[in-house]
């Protein structure tokens, strides 16, 4: 996937949401599995990813189009332009 912990990171922040609420979201039993994808140990599959993206108020297709888009893995996306 072309999403990053830092990018899951940046989303649940600009949303305002915790770790456990970002968990609850992808329906992961503890947030110890979401704060390992902050990390980059593991991913959310799409599934989770886009009802994290539909919970954080933003468009999981836009989000992904950005990630692909980007010419550096390290830069960071725009959330702006994928608010729903």
């Amino acid at each position: 996937m072309y999403i990053t912990g830092s990018d899951l990171r940046k989303m649940r922040l600009e949303a305002g949401l915790t770790t456990v609420q970002m968990a609850k979201l992808a329906e992961v039993k503890t947030r110890k599995t979401y704060e390992n994808w902050e990390k980059n140990i593991g991913s959310p599959s799409m599934n989770q990813f886009i009802a994290m993206c539909t919970g954080c108020q933003f468009n999981s297709s836009a989000i992904v189009q950005m990630a692909m888009e980007r010419s550096d893995i390290s830069q960071q996306m725009n959330l702006e332009n994928a608010a729903v």
